[in-house]
């Protein structure tokens, strides 16, 4: 009787947004990137902050609360330069940029967040990574 009760409790819980919709609450906010890969043919580049610096390289994004996001900054590679603003939408662990002017724009990345750092990753067809990027969070959003 006990264990069927723990169980139903735990089950409960599994649930609950305690356990899977956190990961959505952690997304609003503005994100610096501060160190990605990119696939430039056969090589896979890494550029860590210092590099970032160097370059003056300033890349922000904004994922505000009510699912818009704003891309600010001189972004690094070509997948993110096309797109400034618009919607975005989270599905299991991948997030979707959407263009408001064309739905064939729209970018998928999957995310994941270590150490309070947002990660996104996109890959193309073939499996190679089209950018990999960290971010930190600068501030929330409300």
């Amino acid at each position: 009787m006990k264990l069927k009760s723990f169980f139903s409790q735990f089950v409960d819980w599994l649930k609950s947004p305690e356990v899977f919709g956190n990961k959505k609450k952690l997304i609003p906010g503005k994100w610096h990137l501060f160190e990605y890969y990119v696939d430039e043919g056969e090589n896979l580049l890494h550029f860590d902050e210092d590099a970032l610096n160097e370059n003056k390289v300033l890349f922000v994004i904004s994922l505000l609360n009510t699912n818009e996001f704003i891309v600010a900054g001189n972004a690094p590679v070509k997948l993110l330069s096309g797109t400034s603003e618009g919607k975005w939408s989270v599905a299991r662990n991948f997030i979707t940029f959407i263009d408001p002017k064309d739905f064939r724009n729209n970018i998928e990345f999957q995310y994941a967040f270590e150490k309070g750092n947002l990660k996104l990753l996109k890959k193309d067809a073939m499996g190679k990574i089209e950018f990999f990027g960290f971010f930190k969070q600068l501030k929330s959003i409300s």
